[in-house]
């Protein structure tokens, strides 16, 4: 007899995520239930085709946990997904991550009863469901190692990626300004308006995060090439630590 599946859905840049709450699931269910993570290559074995096997798995799941971020929620497949199982009338959970709370789903998400991936009070909300869908006994489950590993993705997966995009479009921007930066210097440059309003929009989320600042310092220099005004940008307390950290791209 085929084991009862939790069909995992999830976009690409949180897969991670999502294997760390199907070991949680196999875990306290002793292999009871079989787990669909779709890239997964233990959900998805070589060569087998991507779309049929995801089609069988919505197909024949008991229950769907639905990964929710600000950026999984705008994608189209993860709403198609999430359909499929509101069709057959199977449970479907949204596990908020990232800065997306159950309360600020979109529709038809927010419909649906929503739990935080960081917090122990939510993810107690789903295992009963686990447990009534396979027609299992709720397992005592201690949360704490897999919160921790929600904490750690989601500063990667937040903090991380805003800060190497905008280090990556001031690099795009300016190559040497990277290199002069881990030198610790002020940075004292000479830009035209629309190149003002070009760094102004790389530097903002660095300046809240305590990273980077950028000043206009006063004056103009007309030449025969446009209007320039020196800027600076100043190096504020969380640099030096940032561009230390592993996590940092450049």
């Amino acid at each position: 007899m085929p084991k009862p599946i939790v069909f995992i859905s999830h976009i690409v840049a949180e897969k991670e995520l999502a294997i760390a709450f199907k070991e949680l699931i196999e875990e306290n269910f002793l292999n009871m239930i079989e787990v669909f993570v779709s890239s997964d290559e233990h959900s998805i074995g070589m060569g087998q085709r991507w779309l049929d096997n995801i089609t069988e798995a919505l197909k024949e799941c008991s229950i769907e946990i639905i990964l929710c971020s600000p950026k999984s929620i705008e994608r189209p497949w993860i709403n198609f997904e999430a359909g499929a199982g509101w069709i057959r009338d199977i449970p479907v959970i949204p596990l908020c991550h990232s800065g997306m709370e159950p309360s600020k789903l979109p529709l038809p998400l927010n419909l649906l009863q929503g739990a935080n991936a960081n917090q122990v009070s939510g993810l107690k909300l789903i295992f009963p469901v686990i447990a009534q869908a396979i027609g299992a006994s709720i397992p005592n489950i201690d949360f704490s190692d897999f919160i921790s590993k929600v904490s750690e993705f989601e500063k990667k997966y937040t903090y991380w990626n805003v800060v190497n995009e905008c280090f990556e479009k001031l690099y795009n921007f300016h190559p040497e300004i990277i290199q002069a930066l881990k030198q610790g210097k002020t940075i004292q440059i000479e830009l035209t308006e629309t190149d003002i309003g070009k760094i102004e929009s790389f530097i903002a989320p660095l300046t809240e995060r305590e990273i980077l600042s950028f000043q206009r310092l006063g004056g103009v220099k007309m030449t025969p090439g446009g209007t320039f005004y020196p800027c600076s940008l100043v190096p504020l307390k969380n640099l030096k630590a940032t561009l230390e950290d592993k996590n940092f791209k450049l």
